[in-house]
C-alpha cells in the first residue's frame, strides 16, 4: 500500500511538471507571436507615415501642369543658329558675365547643326563646341549652373566642361591732396599715394553645349 502511495505521488509530481511545461510552451509561443506582430505593426506604421507624407503633398493644379507644358513647348520652338547664340549670351549676361563687345569674356563659336531622334520624336540640335567664358568665379559658376540645370532652357544640355580658377591681384591707387604747413613751421609737403591691393578669384571655362529644338 505504501508503495502505491509513493507511485501515485510521483505521478502527481510528474503531472504538475508536465502541466507547468505545457503552460511555458504556450506562453513562449504567444510571446513569439506577439513579438512578430509588434515588428509587423511597427513596419506598417512606418509605411503609413511615408504614405501620409506623399499623400499630404498637394497635386499640381491644371494651371501648373499647363504652364509646364507650355514652357517645354516654348523650349522646343524652332529657331535659328543666331537665336541659339542669343540664348547663350543672355544666360551669360544674367549670370553677371561682361558680354559687351571687346570684353572677350564670352566666345561662342558657330554651331554645328544636326538632327537627332529621341524616343518617337526627331529634333534639330545646335551643338556648340569650345564655348569660352571667363570672369569672376561666382559669375562663371552661375553661368555653368544655369546650363547644367536647364534653368533658362530645359532642352539645353551641358556635354562637357573644363574649368580653371586663378587669384588675381587688383591694385587700386588713391592720391591724397597736398597739405599746407602752418606758418613758420615745416615746409609744404606733397600728397602721398596710398596703394590698396585686393585679391579676387577669377575663373575661365571651356564647355560644349547642345540645344534641342523642334524641326
Amino acid at each position: 500500500m505504501e508503495d502505491i502511495k509513493k507511485l501515485l505521488l510521483r505521478f502527481r509530481q510528474s503531472g504538475v511538471l508536465l502541466f507547468i511545461g505545457f503552460l511555458l510552451i504556450i506562453y513562449i509561443s504567444f510571446g513569439f507571436v506577439y513579438w512578430q506582430q509588434s515588428t509587423k505593426q511597427k513596419d506598417l506604421e512606418e509605411q503609413n507615415t511615408k504614405i501620409s507624407v506623399i499623400v499630404a503633398k498637394p497635386l499640381a493644379s491644371k494651371e501648373e501642369l499647363k504652364a509646364e507644358y507650355d514652357e517645354v513647348n516654348l523650349s522646343l520652338t524652332p529657331m535659328t543658329a543666331s537665336d541659339a547664340i542669343a540664348i547663350l549670351v543672355g544666360i551669360a549676361e544674367k549670370s553677371g558675365i561682361d558680354v559687351t563687345p571687346g570684353s572677350d569674356n564670352l566666345t561662342v563659336p558657330s554651331a554645328a547643326v544636326r538632327e537627332e531622334t529621341v524616343g518617337e520624336g526627331t529634333y534639330r540640335v545646335f551643338s556648340f563646341q569650345n564655348v569660352s567664358v571667363r570672369g569672376d568665379y561666382d559669375s562663371v559658376m552661375a553661368f555653368i549652373s544655369d546650363l547644367d540645370s536647364g534653368t533658362t532652357r530645359e532642352t539645353m544640355v551641358l556635354k562637357s566642361l573644363a574649368i580653371n580658377q586663378i587669384e588675381v591681384e587688383v591694385i587700386i591707387e588713391e592720391t591724397e591732396t597736398e597739405t599746407e604747413s602752418e606758418p613758420e613751421t615745416e615746409p609744404e609737403t606733397e600728397g602721398e599715394e596710398e596703394v590698396e591691393i585686393i585679391t579676387r578669384i577669377e575663373a575661365n571655362a571651356t564647355l560644349d553645349v547642345d540645344l534641342y529644338t523642334k524641326l
